[in-house]
């Protein structure tokens, strides 16, 4: 396995013992022991290991060390007045398959492996005993729970909680709130923390266009930090109602921001004016990598667009979430745009998730969002 902690079905020789066992004693082809891995009986990722150690429980007292490693490991690097921040990053912290955001006192946890959901009565107790005062949120839907044939409702497994909630929390000293049931992954994108205060920094004195805005944090940010203007462009005409929330939240509804509910690419296609930082943060455009060719082609025309309206030493912010396209064919992409839009462009910083979102040195997979922070040029 190399140090990976995935195993497919085509690379299992032979296989014995119960087939809906929810663990996984792992063996190399000559015998040698390789841990203890989740089982997925119906998938083609058949196993996800959770330790190298031949024979070890897998138990509560298990859950409890990884979740106190990932605990400590959020007191060093979460910053100040912030408490909405990833808590556990599945294979990053050791526990495959399982994700747990904090949004203040409520804890939204997915479990996306069928050997995990197994033994989630263990790692719920272990995690309500590191977090005592804790709501905990476990949340059934999703394609990759639909996948491993796992049941999609969404309950709540300790405190008192009615879903959907609206749960606030403090993200830099800013107030936001994370959508809780029914939202969009477990209620927010903690993995943008980073960029959005980047974001802020830049925002100051300038004019901002915030593409596919969503709830509309990447604007409060920008406005907390002395943006001269913001316009935010967004699909979803529910998200501008927690958009405006949020500004009014944070004594920002000031009449700077501009709310359009409709579509990013037709919208870039249609304007002329020029902002000194355009934020460019779609939803996943491949969640295949059967989609990598028509997503790549999409990505080029979206920041093709974006690169347009940014004004001669402007800056661009531009992310994929999309796991199937890595970081070298971002940036192919981001090089094929600006020839295709005329402009000179540095590019000053690669983006990613934040060191709450912590990733494996064997688990490529884990390193899901890249973006850049790049410079459009002044023509001389």
């Amino acid at each position: 396995m190399d140090g990976h902690p995935w195993l497919f079905s085509g690379a299992i020789a032979s296989a014995g013992g119960p087939s809906e066992a929810p663990l996984a004693e792992l063996f190399a082809a000559d015998g040698t022991a390789l841990g203890v891995a989740f089982h997925s009986p119906h998938a083609a990722l058949r196993a996800r290991r959770l330790t190298a150690v031949p024979g070890a429980a897998i138990d509560r007292e298990f859950f409890a060390g990884r979740i106190d490693r990932a605990s400590a490991l959020r007191a060093a690097v979460v910053p100040p007045d912030t408490d909405g921040y990833r808590l556990i990053n599945a294979e990053g912290d050791g526990l495959p398959g399982w994700t747990v955001d904090r949004y203040g006192p409520v804890l939204v946890s997915q479990m996306t492996v069928s050997g995990l959901e197994a033994l989630r009565g263990e790692a719920y107790a272990a995690l309500a005993a590191r977090f005592p005062e804790a709501a905990i949120v476990h949340l059934g839907e999703g394609a990759a729970r639909r996948e491993e044939g796992l049941a999609a409702a969404d309950e709540v497994v300790a405190g008192e909680l009615s879903l959907p909630a609206r749960v606030p929390f403090r993200e830099l000293g800013l107030r936001l709130t994370a959508e809780v049931g029914g939202g969009q992954k477990t209620g927010f994108y903690c993995d943008q923390r980073g960029n959005r205060a980047l974001a802020g920094r830049l925002a100051g004195g300038r004019t901002v266009l915030d593409l596919f805005a969503h709830a509309g944090a990447f604007g409060v940010h920008a406005l907390a930090g002395g943006a001269r203007s913001l316009v935010q462009i967004e699909s979803s005409p529910r998200f501008a109602d927690p958009a405006r929330a949020a500004r009014a939240d944070n004594g920002l509804d000031d009449g700077r921001a501009t709310w359009v509910v409709g579509d990013v690419f037709a919208e870039l296609r249609v304007r002329t004016e020029r902002f000194g930082l355009v934020i460019c943060d779609p939803p996943p455009l491949a969640r295949r990598r059967t989609e990598v060719e028509r997503a790549a082609r999409a990505y080029k025309d979206l920041n093709r667009l974006a690169l347009r309206r940014v004004e001669p030493g402007g800056f661009l912010l531009t992310f994929s979430c999309s796991g199937a396209v890595d970081g070298r064919l971002f940036r192919q992409i981001l090089f094929a745009a600006a020839r295709e839009a005329g402009v000179e462009v540095r590019l000053l910083a690669a983006l990613g998730a934040g060191p709450d979102h912590p990733v494996g040195l064997a688990h490529p997979e884990g390193e899901y969002l890249k973006g850049w922070w790049a410079e459009v040029e002044a023509r001389s």
